[in-house]
């Protein structure tokens, strides 16, 4: 199959034109799949080397491409925590961080999470080796699209006909961004319900893109009947982070539980449906609802490294 990844920074989900695309690199991920579970030594990135610069707390996102470049062979500089335990703490930019990793360590990729919407365009601008976006501000994380849809495509084995709840802060939430405009790419006959207080609703351009592009869309203020409706629910946390930095605490004490789901709850879905949550979760999923045969959120974190797996294996072997 033709991979469109190749030598190339994959920074946004925008990247992804065609249904190919992600069927390719789902087809790479099955065959991560099949190297992991059988326990034996795989290394096609034998000699390479990956740096995971991360300016933002992370445990899923930091650990799986970690762990994804280590399974492949690679040698892995991670840098957790960039902002007190790198010379950004002494004000470099991060145009200048990016080019001395590269020199520093010879990295062949470099991922990055960072606070700024933008970073993830400076930084594959100023890089001079592919740049993988680990998460970028309040507006994409598009690799948690790719493993949200190939948790989704894993339980249904299909794009089409989907109807998916997406719940909670929809205004600061990255990754309910990025999946939403993947589905447009990949699936037909969408319908996705948004549900948030008024104040976290997801962002008009949001809204009229997913419009324009023939998703059926619905804005709603709790729950109701959409639970028994839907085939996926995905849950997400209120950003405390954001309210922190704009000093809205007392918004966030005041939104942070507005939706919690119980297994009351749960057992209005159909039984073939899932509750996803890119996570971590700070209350807004309650622990007796893990054992529900429908609590995919743990199945969706093993998607992420095979996934990833997948992604750094297409970008830097042709």
């Amino acid at each position: 199959m033709k991979n469109d990844f190749y030598n190339k920074s994959y920074i946004s989900i925008d990247q992804i034109t065609s249904k190919e695309q992600v069927m390719s690199l789902f087809a790479v991920a099955n065959t991560m799949e099949k190297h992991v579970l059988s326990g034996k030594v795989y290394e096609p990135l034998k000699g390479m080397c990956v740096a995971v610069l991360f300016y933002q707390p992370s445990t899923r996102t930091f650990t799986s491409f970690s762990a994804a470049a280590k399974r492949l062979g690679a040698y892995v500089i991670g840098l957790n925590e960039m902002n007190s335990f790198s010379s950004a703490a002494k004000g470099e930019s991060l145009e200048d961080t990016i080019k001395a990793i590269h020199q520093t360590t010879g990295a062949n990729a470099i991922v990055i999470r960072h606070p700024d919407d933008n970073s993830s365009e400076v930084a594959a601008g100023a890089s001079y080796v592919p740049v993988v976006n680990g998460g970028s501000g309040k507006k994409e994380h598009p690799t948690q699209a790719l493993l949200d849809l190939y948790t989704i495509y894993r339980k249904f084995g299909r794009f089409n006909n989907l109807h998916i709840a997406m719940v909670g802060d929809l205004k600061f939430g990255r990754t309910i961004k990025s999946l939403s405009k993947l589905l447009t790419v990949v699936g037909e006959k969408i319908t996705i319900t948004f549900i948030s207080p008024k104040e976290l609703r997801a962002p008009k351009e949001l809204i009229k893109e997913l419009k324009e592009k023939g998703v059926t869309i619905s804005q709603k203020s709790q729950f109701g009947h959409v639970l028994e409706e839907v085939d996926v629910v995905y849950m997400t946390r209120v950003q405390k982070e954001w309210f922190e930095k704009e000093g809205k605490m007392e918004e966030y004490e005041r939104l942070k539980l507005k939706f919690i789901l119980e297994q009351k709850h749960v057992d209005k879905m159909k039984k073939e449906s899932i509750v996803m949550h890119p996570l971590p979760r700070v209350g807004e999923i309650l622990l007796e609802v893990d054992n529900d045969p429908r609590a995919w959120y743990f199945k969706q974190m093993r998607s992420g490294l095979y996934v990833r797996m997948a992604l750094l294996k297409s970008i830097l072997l042709k």
